[in-house]
């Protein structure tokens, strides 16, 4: 006949045979193990354990630093540690959902965060070149959210305000967030922030998607809008961007935890360098996050424009029509003594992402055009054909205004044609210097002499 004590081992084994060894080191575990069980059981036990977990590499230390971690959340709140460990038994036994009728499902209305824009329980992208002002931006978005400021960004008064989480990976919350943020109007006892510099110095290791710390963080604070800034701080170190499949896992907990929770996130994300591409084309390495996301906004500045400014483009929504592209500049204020600055909304347009771009992409063309023809114009008003070539670039830069690149790049296609020539040629003084000469110019080697 088979013993109690025998039937609560064999049952054991199977749990651990069913169950990933990479997974066992929970907290349902230890409660198989440790809680209300003879001393000899639990040693026995303890020991399968660690035969289950060595399979995967994971050394005797590991699982020690994780029994003496159980053993400390136990004794400090009883209750809590029971929850999470029959969280994880109700996860681990689960049945399998199974195919319903769809005529069973009630149709719902997308609830927004901010109208057309932002919804609630789904991830949503705003992509943009790194300081392009994304971080000036969601200042207005947080006291839109926290304190139902409206202003030319957000016209229409919140459903509802709440508390706003922010995950930072590159700004500091008292050099940067904290002065940026007051000087948008938010309602600062409703803004959260952790750190990914602060979480690291206090943990030991990165702050990643999918860690349950961001899971308490949430049920904690209860926020009605989590951002991410930017995603690439928070992704796990074996996880490659380029990688369709990776980054569809990885960011899949966000998008559970964002319907779990009714909240809108935000990721906030930096864009390639790629020329000639907009929209999806622009985000960094993985376009999965466009498929994945409800709604994208683009950032970027407006070339054909003077006063520094910005835009913001709807670029994809799922439940809504897109919004116009939003027009802004960027003013210096300062917070109690503290410089920092703030988003000036300048009106609209129905110009999108790939509009500025292809003006960005005219315009750069253009000024080659322009220093191409500026440097054949110089050689041509210069009185042999021919000039020093740092004196050919000092004019033509002075007078066309183009950098150092569009320069460098007009210049070799010119020697490439064979429209100018580059010579060195040998001063009075002994040096050699280089001469630039138009295709027509005859010289020689005397030249300066």
């Amino acid at each position: 006949m088979t013993t109690d004590r025998e039937a609560f081992l064999a049952s054991f084994k199977e749990y651990l045979a069913t169950t990933p060894a990479v997974e066992l080191l929970n907290d349902y575990t230890y409660l198989l193990i440790y809680i209300n069980h003879d001393p000899y059981d639990e040693q026995e036990r303890y020991q399968y354990l660690v035969d289950a977990v060595s399979t995967v590499g994971t050394k005797f230390s590991q699982v020690d630093t994780w029994r003496a971690g159980c053993a400390k959340r136990q004794r400090e709140d009883d209750n809590a540690f029971w929850e999470s460990a029959m969280a994880w038994h109700d996860h681990h036994y689960a049945k399998a959902p199974e195919p319903y009728c769809l005529s069973d499902v009630p149709c719902e209305e997308t609830e927004w965060l901010v109208p057309d824009v932002l919804p609630r329980g789904e991830i949503s992208l705003l992509g943009a070149d790194g300081g392009t002002g994304k971080g000036i931006w969601q200042a207005q978005l947080i006291a839109y959210v926290t304190a139902g400021q409206t202003s030319g960004f957000f016209p229409e008064p919140p459903a509802q305000t709440g508390r706003v989480l922010i995950l930072a990976g590159e700004d500091d919350p008292g050099k940067v967030l904290k002065g940026r943020i007051a000087a948008a109007g938010a309602d600062m006892s409703k803004v959260m922030v952790v750190s990914a510099d602060d979480y690291y110095l206090r943990t030991g290791h990165q702050l990643c998607i999918g860690d349950d710390d961001i899971t308490t963080f949430v049920a904690k604070i209860n926020p009605i809008l989590l951002i991410l800034d930017p995603l690439q701080s928070f992704l796990p170190p074996d996880v490659e961007m380029a990688s369709r499949n990776q980054m569809r896992g990885a960011v899949l907990p966000l998008k559970s935890l964002s319907t779990k929770y009714h909240l809108a996130t935000l990721i906030s994300m930096h864009t390639n360098k790629r020329p000639g591409v907009s929209g999806r084309g622009r985000l960094a390495d993985s376009s999965d996050l466009w498929d994945i996301a409800r709604s994208v906004l683009m950032m970027g500045r407006c070339k054909n424009s003077t006063e520094g400014q910005i835009y913001l483009s709807h670029e994809k929504s799922s439940y809504s029509k897109p919004a116009q592209t939003v027009l802004m500049h960027i003013e210096d204020v300062t917070v109690d003594g503290v410089p920092t600055a703030r988003a000036i909304f300048d009106g609209s347009t129905d110009k999108k992402d790939a509009d500025f771009m292809e003006e960005r992409r005219l315009r750069l063309a253009q000024t080659k055009d322009d220093t191409t023809a500026a440097i054949l114009n110089a050689l041509a008003e210069s009185r042999l054909g021919s000039m020093a070539s740092s004196e050919l670039r000092a004019a033509v830069t002075k007078e066309v205004g183009c950098s150092e690149k569009t320069y460098n790049r007009a210049y070799a296609e010119l020697v490439k044609s064979g429209r100018i020539t580059k010579k060195a040629i040998r001063e009075r003084d002994g040096c050699n210097r280089w001469y630039s000469f138009s295709d027509w110019s005859k010289s020689d080697d005397q030249l300066k002499k």
